[in-house]
């Protein structure tokens, strides 16, 4: 084997190495928390006035207003009893769309935990340097709170050299909504 071949192999190796180290560096995890479920319900109803493609127009009731919909092609009816598309509505039928929306509310939660060695420390300005030789900075409230050989510790009792660990954990909320639209109906008399 050639000099320069070793070279690039004990490269490659050690690069192998550093990408697996730093994997073992930081570790996170993902948590999903639900919140009360908040299920809203809303009721329409008019008058079809024309269909014409994916767009019906109605005339409201009880205020008398014309309303414009743009009806998707999978939309059934049910109209006296009967499924129906939209292309089967006719003037004269009076419709009633119940919409029901359910609001589930999520906090996902990342807990990230990261260990190193303290390489500076000035207030609340700390640069580690992690397992994989490289260094990261935070600035971090009094509050946080480090591990040091197995210790609580604060910023304040940090020092230059000494091995910690902190976990950061963000809390992002979210929330899932769904629709569901069912259309009823009577056919003109």
């Amino acid at each position: 084997m050639t000099p320069q071949r070793r070279i690039t192999i004990s490269v490659a190796m050690f690069s192998m190495f550093a990408l697996a180290a730093g994997l073992h560096a930081q570790t996170s995890s993902t948590t999903k928390e639900t919140g009360k479920t908040e299920v809203t319900t809303e009721q329409i109803t008019g008058e079809v006035v024309l269909v014409d493609g994916n767009i019906l127009l109605a005339r409201m009731q009880p205020s008398g207003q014309y309303r414009m919909f743009n009806i998707q092609p999978t939309q059934q009816f049910m109209i006296d009893g009967k499924p129906k598309r939209l292309a089967d509505l006719t003037p004269g039928t009076f419709l009633t769309a119940t919409a029901v929306t359910t609001t589930q509310p999520i906090t996902v939660r990342t807990t990230t935990v990261t260990n190193g060695t303290v390489w500076y420390v000035q207030g609340n300005y700390v640069i580690l340097t992690i397992d994989n030789g490289q260094q990261r900075e935070y600035t971090v409230p009094d509050s946080f709170a480090f591990t040091s050989e197995g210790k609580p510790a604060t910023v304040k009792d940090l020092r230059k050299g000494m091995k910690v660990s902190a976990t950061k954990i963000v809390a992002t909320p979210t929330s899932e909504i769904s629709k569901e639209i069912v259309i009823t109906g009577k056919g003109p008399k």
